[in-house]
């Protein structure tokens, strides 16, 4: 299946993890990246039993931030993964608009060509974003660890980048490279598939915008011309309508297949942006890191565009559906029959209510609650930050 609307990078990526459709071996191939993610997980979470002092808030605190992504991360994919044949079916959906552009007019064609290049622009962006802070905060936490003059030294000379609790000696080379490396690459491709999963959601509503501004215009010139006949002014009617409960159905699969994800998105991303935002007012109190501040700065910037993005493309989908109505009030109707404008009534009575994407059926996704999200965390970071 080839969908038009999504980058090719994105793409590759559910390839690589075996999400996308009509992979012969996708089973195993989620399993074998699944199986290496539980692993990765599990001897973080040891290094965290294992180092909980309170006494040493800050290295239990950075280790705490990146597992806490990192769990996220592995939710996200098991959602998107148990949620597969919704995925199918947006797909499919995309697919079946992209094979009306050729029987469309012009508009149609610049209309959904400007939102692909906009996705894509998006899409390519987040990805580069996500592995950039992955890589940096790798590097950094290995140059911060190994430089430091002031570490206990109970402590091993060589730190690997992310601090895992191995069952066995990894101090030797090659074995520490090996393992740095594979834990560097493991990182960057699960801030990878997160990116992909982010830009995901903007490519669809894009997608469902630009069949909103489609509708929209369609609306506006239903009853355009004196020599109209009301046979036709009927069938346009109807596949308008259509179109319309084709856009309602598109944006219930959006919420199906994210609602549950940006649930997971918002109480995660409470949780750490406190801790990297105690760790950045840490940071401020000592002059010798430098590079503890760099890293939790350019960590914390990712984590809050994340949450960023879905309150921006909830915001964004309900606006956009607002103005459904409006196209249908400032149409020509009033050179309809009375049983014409009954049709058209109905249009604007299902505008009225919002398309819009919810947090496990909790709170809209909107800009608002972005605000009370990152207000919440700035509260506890305050009250962490007074207790330690």
């Amino acid at each position: 299946m080839r969908v038009t609307s999504i980058c090719a990078a994105v793409e590759i990526g559910f390839r690589f993890v075996g999400i996308w459709p009509g992979l012969s071996y996708g089973t195993f191939t989620w399993s074998a990246y699944m199986t290496s993610a539980v692993i990765a997980l599990y001897f973080q979470y040891v290094y965290i039993l294992h180092h909980f002092d309170v006494n040493n808030i800050s290295i239990l605190i950075d280790a705490l931030s990146l597992t806490l992504t990192y769990s996220l991360g592995f939710l996200k994919l098991i959602s998107l993964w148990s949620n597969r044949r919704i995925f199918y079916n947006i797909l499919l959906a995309m697919n079946r608009d992209w094979g009306e552009v050729a029987r469309d007019d012009r508009l149609v064609v610049c209309v959904m060509t400007s939102n692909v290049a906009w996705s894509r622009r998006f899409s390519n962006a987040l990805i580069s974003i996500n592995a950039t802070a992955a890589i940096s905060y790798a590097v950094t936490n290995f140059m911060g660890h190994s430089n430091d003059p002031e570490r206990d030294s109970n402590f091993s000379t060589k730190v690997l980048p992310i601090k895992m609790e191995l069952p066995f000696e990894v101090e030797k080379s090659p074995l520490f490279e090996i393992i740095a490396i594979a834990q560097t690459v493991h990182e960057v491709s699960m801030a990878v598939l997160v990116a992909m999963m982010n830009s995901l959601i903007v490519t669809l509503v894009l997608h469902v915008s630009g069949q909103i501004d489609i509708l929209r215009q369609k609306l506006l010139t239903l009853c355009n011309g004196e020599t109209l006949q009301r046979e036709s002014i009927v069938t346009n009617i109807k596949l308008l309508i259509a179109r319309h409960q084709r856009i309602i159905s598109f944006s219930d699969n959006i919420e199906a297949l994210y609602s549950h994800i940006a649930l997971m998105q918002f109480l995660a991303n409470t949780l750490v942006i406190c801790c990297i935002g105690l760790t950045i007012m840490s940071s401020f109190a000592t002059d010798k890191n430098t590079v503890a501040l760099l890293k939790s700065a350019i960590f914390y910037l990712a984590v809050t565009l994340e949450a960023f993005i879905f309150c921006f493309a909830g915001e964004y989908l309900s606006a956009k559906s607002k103005s459904i109505g409006d196209a249908v009030y400032e149409s020509l109707w009033y050179n309809m029959t009375p049983g014409e404008c009954r049709f058209v009534l109905f249009v604007i009575l299902r505008s009225q209510k919002r398309l819009t994407i919810t947090a496990g059926n909790i709170m809209d996704l909107s800009l608002e609650g972005f605000t009370s999200v990152m207000k919440a965390s700035a509260s506890y970071i305050s009250v962490l930050h007074a207790m330690y």
